[in-house]
Order: C-alpha cells, then structure tokens, then sequence
C-alpha cells in the first residue's frame, strides 16, 4: 500500500454488499485505506454470483469451476479489498468480529436502518469499544420516516429521488438504468467517511453519520425541484434541456449516435454552416434563441435529418468540438475500452486475478499530485485474508471499554 496516500493508516471494517456501499468502499481503498470485507462463508456478496446469473459478467462468458470469485462486476468493486470470512450470526464469530471492529478507524454497512444495531455493530454499541469509530449507515431510507424498515434497491432510489421525472417526457416517466442511484450513494458515503475522519482529527471522537440512499440523488435536480416550487413545472423533453435548442442524441448514417447541446445564437450559427453545406438548410427564423425555442419541433426536425446522413460522426464532433459547440459522439463499453486518452492517461490497470485471469480495471476519476490513485490488488477471493486478519487479533476476549 501506497503509504502517502491521504487515507493510509486507516482501516475499514466493511458489511456492504452489491453495488452502493462496495463503491463507496471501493473509494477508500483507492484513498489507501485498508478496507476489510466481511463476508458470511456461506451467503457471501450476492455479487459474486454463483454461476446461474448472467455469463457477460464473467471472463470469455465462462462461469469456470470457481464462479464466486470470477464475476466481473464483483472484481470491478472490490479492488484493493481483503476478504474476511465471518458468520455473523455465530456467537464466536461474532466475538472475533467485534475485535476485528475495534481495531478498525471506519464501520460501513449498506442495510435497512436498525439492522446493524439489531447485529450488534451499530454506533452506540461500538463506541463502547472504541469512542473514536466513525460509522456510515447507508440504509435505504431515512432511519426517522415511515418506510424506514423497509428493503431499498437502485431502481427504487432512481423513481424515489424524482430523476425517472426529469428523465421522462410527455409519454411518461423513464427509469435510467439498472442502479444509477447506487454508485451515487457510494459517493456519499465515501464523502461522509472523510467527514466524519476529519472531524475525529478534530475533536478526538467519532460520528454516526446516515445516508438515506433514496436522497442520495436528490441533491443533483436544484433548478427543477425550485421550479416545481415556485409553481412552474418545466416541460419534460427526453434528453432536452430549457437552456438548449437543439439539444438531444441524435442517430447517424453508420449506426452510432451524436450527443449535440446549442445554448447561444453563436453555437447556432456554426452549427447553421455546417448543416447548410451538407445541404440541409436551416431557416432564417431559427438564428436566435427565441426563434429556435418557438419552432422546436422544426428544428430538432432538421437537425435529426441532418444528422442522420452523417457517415462520420467523429469528424462531425471534431469540427463542432473546433467551433465551440458542445457536442459528443455516445459511447459505448467498448468505445471507452479502446479509448486512446483513457489508455494513455492510465484509466485502466491491468490486474492478475487468481481465478478470473488477468484483465484490465477502470479507475476511479481521482488523481493526487498529478498521479492517479490505481489498486494494488485485485478484487479478493471469498475469505482470502481472514488468516492473515483475524491471526493478528489478541486471543483474550474482548471486554467493554475504551479502546483505541
């Protein structure tokens, strides 16, 4: 481990599980800590799959004779981790867990508000052994509402947080993705940790800091929920936007689509020469932004016809690119595996894992003094480390107390 990494020295005893907590682990690993995944032998992360789910998330479609530990979406979230093996509903292992917990700085877990009390790891009960733990609840809702026991996953957070709204247009809502609310949540969590380190730095003490993770998207909406409160609802338009006209992802000539955003008369008018010389002229009226808003249906008309003729969109984007007009060809999975400045800017490690192979890992958009902050291991196979871990604990049991 990189020990000039800001979170080096810090350890994390780790009860998430699928997507939203192990990202937000998955952080502080790449910060430096010393993450502790804690895993029950025989229900481990439901992400490790167990061979009957889908083959695209394991290497050459091949569930192998280890598919635990060869799911890709797993090894993705939990590089840099270890891996304890601890059934946390036998009284030993209990003990050996609640010593693993008091020599940890950071408690993190992903389950419905009271479970990790009700387990016997909630704040109140480990800051008995250690008054400086920092512990983030990332429950599914707010632990004080009404749906507070009740089960949360990244499509509910998605319809919950109003983004299937704002994503949706006159024919109805449209849900995003599978789990778009998860690795947002990560990113809180991840926050608070910090959050809640800095503060201990401060004052000596630790924190218990809740994530509800059906808010968690909430904070990225303000111009709409503020719109909405004064009384005027904006107009729901798939991939639109009040400030741009056009403004959407459009399909071009080879199959592959462009993402333009027109904002002012200047953009229009590069736009305008460009369109008028592959001969699809654009009407005078369109030159301001007034006009162009009050015939939207004409000019998305003509831009769509426009684009649709495009043989390469690559160039197309240099050129707008060129001319100050934001504009993106949509990529794909393996338009970013074969990116050039992704590769070159060192996006993506190479890892040998024991079971999955070697493989390339996307990063983490974080660098620290010019450097990008990579995994030094990869994901761990299911109880990999609890010898190395649990050996390394004192053999008295623990008693209650201040411990640090």
């Amino acid at each position: 481990m990189n020990e000039d990494l800001p979170l080096a020295g810090i350890r994390v005893f780790d009860l998430t599980h699928v997507w939203s907590g192990p990202m937000g682990t998955r952080i502080l690993a790449a910060l430096g800590a010393e993450v502790l995944k804690i895993e029950n032998p025989d229900r481990p992360d439901i992400l490790r799959g167990n061979g009957n789910d889908l083959r695209l998330r394991y290497p050459e479609l091949d569930y192998g004779d280890d598919p635990r530990n060869r799911n890709a979406w797993f090894n993705t979230q939990n590089v840099g981790k270890k891996s304890v093996r601890l059934d946390l509903k036998s009284p030993e292992d209990i003990e050996r867990a609640r010593q693993l917990a008091a020599t940890c700085d950071v408690v993190m877990s992903n389950y419905r508000a009271g479970v990790l009390s009700r387990m016997g790891f909630g704040y109140e009960q480990l800051r008995d052994l250690r008054p400086d733990i920092v512990v983030v609840e990332m429950t599914a809702f707010p632990s004080t509402s009404p749906q507070a026991r009740a089960a949360g996953f990244g499509a509910q957070f998605d319809a919950a947080s109003g983004n299937t709204w704002l994503s949706g247009d006159k024919s109805g809502p449209v849900l995003t993705g599978f789990a778009i609310g998860d690795p947002v949540g990560g990113m809180f969590a991840a926050a608070a940790v910090m959050t809640g380190l800095e503060r201990r730095r401060r004052t000596g003490l630790g924190c218990h800091v809740e994530i509800p993770q059906s808010e968690a998207m909430m904070p990225l909406f303000g111009e709409q929920y503020v719109l909405e409160s004064r009384g005027a609802a904006g107009k729901l338009r798939m991939n639109g936007d009040p400030t741009g006209a056009p403004h959407g992802i459009y399909p071009t000539a080879n199959g592959q689509w462009v993402a333009l955003g027109v904002h002012d008369d200047a953009q229009w008018a590069a736009v305008s020469a460009v369109m008028d010389s592959a001969g699809v002229t654009p009407q005078p009226g369109w030159a301001t932004v007034a006009g162009r808003v009050g015939d939207l249906e004409g000019v998305e008309a003509a831009v769509s016809a426009w684009l649709s003729g495009i043989a390469d969109p690559d160039a197309l984007v240099a050129a707008l690119q060129a001319a100050k007009v934001p504009a993106a060809r949509v990529a794909g999975p393996a338009d970013l595996f074969a990116d050039e400045q992704l590769r070159g800017s060192g996006f993506f490690t190479e890892l040998d894992h024991p079971s999955a192979g070697r493989h390339p890992y996307p990063g983490l958009p974080i660098r620290i003094d010019g450097a990008r902050t990579v995994p030094d291991r990869p994901a761990p196979l299911l109880g990999q480390h609890t010898d190395e871990v649990l050996g390394a604990l004192p053999h008295e049991r623990l008693t209650t107390g201040g411990t640090s």
